[in-house]
């Protein structure tokens, strides 16, 4: 499957690194996007990422990770006119307030409140 974490600034570590783990330890390959060329977490420090700003199409999991500034993208149109770009995705999955950012861009997914239920549901569909 060809997936992808999306990094934004605000993101929170933590979320970032439980679906990064879930992902790696299922086999799923992944690559890390962002909508601009950096991302900075709650705290400041710089994410690493491909730069995506064209589209999120053809990704058949997009995952959103929760974070301060999930709200702030939730309501920045150009951001989530860019998330619609995954709409046409399998599984589009959101931790924690990642769902803002879901719900800011109409999309229909998976919320989850834990890793471990992401980890669940992941290896049910690999």
């Amino acid at each position: 499957m060809k997936s992808c974490i999306v990094v934004y600034d605000g993101i929170n570590l933590l979320n970032f690194a439980r679906i990064y783990d879930i992902f790696a330890r299922c086999g799923v390959e992944f690559v890390v996007v962002g909508f601009r060329g950096d991302a900075t977490d709650e705290m400041g420090i710089s994410l690493p990422m491909h730069l995506s700003c064209e589209s999120l199409y053809g990704y058949d999991i997009v995952a959103i990770p929760g974070g301060k500034g999930a709200e702030i993208w939730a309501d920045d149109s150009i951001f989530l006119s860019w998330m619609k770009s995954s709409q046409e995705s399998k599984y589009i999955i959101s931790l924690d307030n990642g769902d803002k950012i879901l719900d800011g861009a109409e999309l229909n997914g998976y919320k989850f409140s834990s890793d471990e239920a992401i980890l669940e549901w992941i290896k049910s569909k690999v």
